[in-house]
């Protein structure tokens, strides 16, 4: 799905839900049975989170790229990555 698609999606969702809300609100000043309208109006509330979702992870995201250094020795004079002389210390490995 395309960005804008989605975004028409959310649209269209946030309103069926306001339709919705209203019709249960009606119901209840009327005192009439709102399970059915209530039961839609949960069901379209959990797409909108689902579409929601999808869009934005749709979006762009601006981080800040992180810099990666390679870390070598070049002269590889001092070599000190675990060894160990006849006592446990770091030692140079000859």
């Amino acid at each position: 799905m395309s960005n804008v698609t989605t975004r028409n999606d959310v649209m269209q969702l946030v309103e069926k839900i306001e339709v919705l809300a209203k019709d249960v609100r009606t119901k209840l000043s009327t005192n009439e049975d709102i399970l059915s309208v209530a039961n839609e109006l949960v069901r379209n509330n959990m797409t909108f989170v689902f579409t929601l979702g999808e869009y934005y992870g749709q979006q762009p995201t601006h981080y800040k790229k992180v810099k990666a250094t390679v870390v070598r020795n070049p002269s590889s004079t001092a070599n000190w990555h675990n060894v160990r002389d006849n006592r446990g210390r770091f030692a140079k490995k000859v």
